[in-house]
């Protein structure tokens, strides 16, 4: 089972480069500030072969952080349930969405997502798609564009063809969104 992590740094108002700087060093690992969404927050994304590697990384990832510029951290581990697109440049700005499912919901979003997806890509790529590993029930996809101008077009495309959003409402609990930019030296970017 392929694994992935996310690590949300919630940066103290001001400190947000001083952060950035201190990131500059991580390697195979994504990194995104959020440009609209939760401000003063920035993602980190890194993957694994199995949820046992990804927690042997944990301890050095979470000790290279700044913590005297951080408010918050919170960490999720992921079940890959779409492939992850290999590190490289795929666009300027990425669309991080996540679902809290109902208790009993998971099962039947993870379907009606998935048979949604190969007539989404044919319209733009798919970073990944995660499913949450502890915690509430959660859902997350990633996906990356040259801008918001094709974000909103791809978008409004998919939505005209009938095949997007995916029928997934009746098991959702709460929907976030964010829009999120490349770090220079992100694996993702």
């Amino acid at each position: 089972m392929s694994c992935a992590e996310t690590v949300f740094l919630d940066v103290q108002v001001g400190h947000v480069p001083q952060v950035v700087s201190a990131l500059s060093g991580l390697e195979e690992t994504g990194a995104w500030v959020t440009e609209i969404g939760r401000l003063n927050r920035i993602t980190l994304f890194r993957t694994a072969g199995t949820y046992a590697e990804l927690l042997e990384g944990r301890p050095e990832l979470l000790a290279s952080l700044p913590h005297e510029h951080l408010v918050r951290v919170e960490v999720t581990s992921w079940r890959v349930i779409t492939p992850v697109a290999e590190p490289g440049t795929y666009g300027a700005v990425y669309e991080w969405r996540c679902y809290e499912a109902t208790p009993d919901g998971m099962a039947d979003l993870e379907e009606r997502f998935l048979a949604a997806v190969p007539e989404r890509t044919e319209l733009s790529s798919l970073t990944c798609t995660l499913v949450s590993l502890e915690g509430a029930p959660r859902f997350a996809h990633l996906w990356p564009y040259a801008d918001l101008n094709q974000r909103a077009e791809v978008r409004a495309a998919a939505v005209a063809k009938g095949t997007w959003p995916p029928k997934v409402a009746p098991f959702l609990t709460q929907m976030d969104n964010e829009i999120l930019v490349p770090l220079p030296g992100s694996a993702w970017r």
